[in-house]
């Protein structure tokens, strides 16, 4: 009476219990839902991670294969290899037009996951709190920021308000503007890119390991990072170029 991704994991454990040299995991997470393959996924690269175990990992679906894989094997029709190369490169040097059409039409948004966002500055001064005084609100409405983000009293977000919109000692959090999916500091530029878009402010919230409001950044700034990241990617690669 095992759920499906129950019976992934004891499969799994089954297979690694006998320390094959090379474990062959053919679309293993296919039958299971989006939430439950997250997990799998998870689970897998941890136990990957520890045990340093060669994994050969049969999949269709390019997400799960830029995630999962430290080289990636594209087919063509009649399992011809195609291209052979690391994820990053696979993404931003398709072989040819039968890879680049596999790859799909956002393999652009897809490299963004190999670039972190530490380098991102977060604002900390747009940030009130819910029973913030008029002089506190005062003091953190900034001009080039339109919105400020409420949070509740141990610092969670709750919602963007238009600074005009809020009454101090008792903001009304029925009428704050959704504010997103927060991203974590260490997630990818494609991670706070998503909840900038998300956000109907076009900004994207930072959350602790905690889950308190770390900082904010625009959708201005996540695009900064962007292409200095890419430009930076280049430079690698014309360095790699030189050298070799």
């Amino acid at each position: 009476q095992l759920s499906g991704g129950q019976q992934q994991r004891v499969g799994v454990a089954r297979a690694l219990a006998a320390d094959p040299p090379v474990l062959l995991m053919d679309e293993p997470f296919s039958a299971v839902d989006p939430v439950v393959r997250k997990g799998l996924q998870e689970e897998l690269l941890r136990i990957q991670g520890e045990l340093g175990k060669t994994i050969v990992f049969v999949t269709h679906d390019i997400d799960e294969a830029i995630k999962l894989g430290t080289m990636v094997a594209v087919l063509r029709t009649g399992g011809r290899l195609a291209q052979y190369a690391p994820p990053a490169e696979l993404l931003t040097h398709p072989a040819d037009a039968f890879v680049e059409d596999f790859l799909g039409t956002d393999r652009g948004i897809r490299r963004l996951s190999f670039f972190g966002t530490d380098e991102l500055e977060l604002l900390t001064g747009p940030i009130v709190a819910v029973d913030s005084t008029a002089e506190q609100i005062a003091a953190r409405t900034r001009a080039d920021v339109p919105y400020l983000l409420v949070t509740d009293l141990e610092g969670r977000p709750l919602g963007w308000s238009d600074p005009d919109g809020l009454t101090p000692g008792r903001i009304d959090q029925d009428r704050l503007l959704p504010h997103g999916r927060p991203f974590a500091r260490g997630e990818s530029l494609r991670a706070a890119l998503d909840c900038a878009v998300l956000s109907p402010t076009g900004w994207a919230v930072a959350v602790d390991e905690s889950g308190r409001a770390a900082g904010v950044v625009s959708q201005q700034a996540i695009g900064a990072a962007i292409r200095a990241a890419h430009a930076e990617g280049h430079k690698d690669a014309a360095d790699a170029r030189v050298a070799g």
